[in-house]
């Protein structure tokens, strides 16, 4: 990481383990995906 801290997303702190967070990473993504295509 070259003494960078790596990034915090709040939405995925609560969430209770890494696949969870994967899987709410993946839906994110996809709605980003979604609002860029519709403008």
């Amino acid at each position: 990481l070259e003494k960078r801290v790596p990034v915090v997303i709040p939405a995925l702190e609560s969430l209770p383990h890494m696949p969870a967070r994967w899987a709410r990473l993946i839906v994110m993504a996809q709605e980003m995906l979604t609002q860029q295509a519709a403008s």
